[in-house]
């Protein structure tokens, strides 16, 4: 029976793993959450299966990682937000405690087998899946990383982290476009194709099990964007995403403000 560990199970990406997971009798899942109540409130039926073992608390309480994380054939670290506001540091804080889970676990027994760590980024931090930019394409690609920055800092954080250990681990990097709530229409895996739209977390989910299943290497230290195998359709909240975004990077202490009264997150 396979084991997988989910560090970030109550995201969007995190659950449709953990359904797709249990579709199969044969696998075990272990998953991280910071709030067990969020978890079973979700879904409570897959927080009480008998094939998911919880465990939840604090990101950097290293031996609770350890425990989960213990004896997995993959992690999908899959804690981002849809959200980009300074000092944002949630996924370079899951890659440090998983890191150093790992290590915990390596000190207490050398011949321990490291799981393939699934780092779920963006196809904006992969130069490879950039599209031919002309001055349209480029002037909107600009405004998505200035809306984004602090969250694409964060992931830049955490993959440069992630690759200084890269003479014992084994990590490959998830880079999706635009991620919305829609039906799965199927996936393709791809080292070097651009995405043109969005992809549905189903087809996310699945692609990225697809990797965490794979016996060889050739996803080994590797950017892999996933692309639906038809359209999927837009994500409306894109303009308050942004939104969001612009006035954290141009206007911090009114973004500060509006979120202490609670008018954005």
């Amino acid at each position: 029976m396979p084991t997988y560990a989910i560090i970030g199970a109550t995201g969007s990406t995190g659950q449709q793993i953990l359904t797709q997971l249990l579709q199969s009798p044969d696998n075990k899942v272990k998953v991280y959450c910071r709030s067990k109540a969020k978890l079973e409130k979700l879904s409570p039926k897959l927080a009480a299966h008998q094939n998911v073992d919880v465990y939840s608390g604090a990101l950097d309480d290293v031996q609770l990682i350890a425990d989960c994380i213990a004896n997995s054939k993959a992690i999908f670290l899959v804690i981002g937000a849809n959200v980009s506001y300074p000092g944002m540091r949630m996924v370079q804080d899951g890659a440090h405690s998983v890191v150093a889970a790992l290590s915990t676990i390596l000190a207490k027994d050398p011949n321990a087998k490291m799981p393939r760590i699934l780092l779920l980024s963006s196809a904006s931090m992969n130069p490879r899946l950039q599209p031919d930019q002309g001055r349209v394409v480029a002037a909107m690609m600009g405004l998505v990383k200035t809306a984004l920055f602090y969250a694409y800092e964060d992931l830049g954080y955490a993959e440069d982290f992630l690759r200084l250990q890269k003479g014992w681990l084994n990590v490959t990097f998830i880079n999706p476009g635009g991620l919305v709530e829609d039906e799965a229409k199927g996936h393709t895996l791809t080292l070097d194709k651009p995405p043109e739209g969005f992809i549905g977390y189903p087809d996310l989910a699945a692609g990225m099990i697809e990797v965490a299943e794979c016996e060889d290497e050739r996803y080994a230290w590797q950017g892999v964007g996933v692309l639906p195998k038809s359209g999927a359709r837009f994500n409306p909240e894109v303009p308050f995403i942004f939104g969001r975004g612009l006035l954290a990077y141009y206007l911090p202490p009114v973004y500060r403000g509006f979120k202490s009264l609670g008018l954005v997150q």
